[in-house]
């Protein structure tokens, strides 16, 4: 679960850094996994090349001993060792070596190169085992023998300094590598000097040509090469970078349209009707932009046919109203005429009153940025100044904020008046949400409304019975007014226990969408 809430926290919220993690996602895995298919085959290239290579090496060699008299084979060893290639002379191979199938495919390659020899030469791949073997063995031989071996053959003297160091028993040019670096491949190729010549029964016969010397070169560094992790790493890290910014900007491109769309579609949903939104982009974008202003302009144009149907309907009652009025003059019993006149009075607040509550659903008043912080302590110090129970607590800082002024200020006159109806103290706060947005709070020390009828009040023309006083209520439209202007602006009325016993009226506004 932890790994899992770690993830969601690094996973983007935004589609375009969704579309970039996405493509670098699919180029890193593309990488590694055709490192993984091609590393071995380019490993394989390599270490063939480096042993063919070696192979020409020790061949060429070969020839030139061949080629050399005998008291210059000295000379030329020296110039055929390397820090790779080290060489010498011997009397006979080692046939106790170990072959494998890459040994004999190894010394076909050779034995090719030199021209198919009268004795075949022989390669051989030691491991570090086998060649920590072949070390103890030529150790064991010259503790046991010495320099005096050398010199028992008169014909050889030449070989003395090759093979023995003063003070070192082993091979002179093998002593100074390194079994650790093994696998090490070990060359042995038959020396036939210029004229020599073989009988007819060819090397398969048993008086056939034997060569004179034996060349035995022991090559290091045809270990399979290292991985290039690092190289891998830089060519991967490289091309996310240039994808990234590729895909940065064709993303920002794509999304600029959705954007647009939603800054659109949020002042529509506080009650703006903005231009049409441009209807570009690929070919999903503007079919959402079309359908949106053809949604937008529907929307708008039933806005407009109701409020004319409202205001048609307004024009149509108070003319009969009036009429009554007038009738009610001319009614002799002074009671009747009283009470008569009074319920015309109340049909005529309620008219006003729901045209009120129809203008506010159908506002057009124009959105501006305003200090909303100073509007509402306007407000409040308005009242205060009647005389009224009603303070304003806030931090005195600025609060600009898009919206439209007078349909905030009617909506908190209704709350304000509310709570100054039935509460001997009010107070008035704003302070900032989390979110960005903010919370205007209206809190009172009246009687409050009971939890399960906080809903109800809003509706209109609903009038608590018990918990307000019924003469005093109105006619139940001024929390409706209220939440229908503050959902024009995207946001919402709570009703809570005031800390006082009272009621709490939270307005919550919502932040700007970018």
């Amino acid at each position: 679960m932890k790994l899992r809430g770690f993830i969601s926290r690094l996973w983007p919220e935004t589609l375009v850094g969704q579309l970039v993690l996405l493509i670098l996602g699919a180029v890193v895995l593309t990488h590694v996994v055709l490192g993984l298919l091609l590393a071995e085959e380019r490993r394989d290239a390599l270490l063939s090349e480096r042993r063919g290579g070696a192979l020409a090496r020790v061949a060429a060699i070969s020839r030139i001993l061949a080629a050399t008299p005998s008291e210059n084979w000295r000379d030329v060893l020296k110039v055929g060792q390397s820090p790779q290639s080290i060489m010498r002379l011997a009397d006979k191979p080692d046939n106790s070596l170990p072959m494998s199938d890459i040994s004999y495919t190894l010394s076909e390659r050779l034995n090719q190169a030199l021209d198919g020899p009268a004795v075949p030469a022989r390669v051989h791949i030691l491991s570090e085992d086998d060649c920590e073997a072949v070390e103890e063995r030529e150790k064991k031989k010259h503790e046991k023998h010495g320099d005096d071996d050398d010199d028992d053959d008169r014909d050889k003297k030449w070989r003395k300094d090759d093979f023995v160091r003063d003070g070192h028993h082993g091979p002179r040019f093998f002593d100074h590598l390194d079994c650790v670096a093994a696998p090490l491949m070990q060359i042995s190729v038959p020396i036939f000097p210029v004229g020599a010549t073989v009988n007819a029964a060819g090397s398969a016969g048993a008086e056939s040509l034997q060569p004179v010397v034996w060349l035995e070169a022991r090559i290091n560094g045809v270990a399979p090469p290292p991985r290039a992790v690092l190289q891998n790493i830089l060519r991967i890290v490289i091309s996310a970078v240039l994808i990234g910014i590729i895909a940065f900007f064709l993303a920002r491109r794509m999304t600029r349209s959705w954007a647009v769309l939603a800054q659109a579609a949020d002042r529509v949903g506080r009650g703006d009707y903005p231009e049409p939104v441009p209807e570009d982009g690929p070919l999903e974008i503007r079919r959402a932009a079309k359908a949106f202003n053809r949604m937008t302009a529907r929307l708008k144009r039933f806005v407009e046919d109701r409020t004319r149907m409202l205001a048609a309907i307004s024009h149509d009652l108070r003319t009969p109203i009036t009429s009554l009025r007038l009738r009610a003059e001319f009614v002799e019993d002074a009671e009747n005429r009283s009470r008569i006149i009074e319920t015309l009075n109340e049909m005529e607040q309620m008219v006003e009153a729901a045209m009120t509550f129809a203008r506010e659903e159908t506002a057009n008043e124009a959105t501006r940025k305003i200090d909303i912080a100073a509007l509402i302590e306007a407000a409040v110090e308005d009242l205060a100044e009647t005389g009224r129970p009603i303070r304003f607590v806030g931090d005195g800082e600025p609060r600009v904020y898009p919206c439209r002024p007078l349909s905030i200020k009617r909506a908190m006159g209704n709350l304000m008046s509310n709570a100054l109806t039935f509460g001997d103290h009010v107070d008035v706060s704003l302070k900032p949400a989390d979110d960005g947005g903010m919370w205007i709070e209206v809190s009172d020390d009246g009687p409050g409304i009971p939890p399960d009828q906080r809903d109800q009040v809003f509706e209109p023309f609903f009038r608590l019975e018990s918990s307000r006083n019924r003469e005093t209520g109105g006619i139940g439209l001024g929390l409706a007014i209220a939440r229908t202007a503050i959902r024009a602006h995207g946001g919402e009325i709570y009703l809570e226990d005031a800390p006082s016993g009272g009621l709490l009226a939270r307005i919550y506004l919502p932040p700007i969408a970018q």
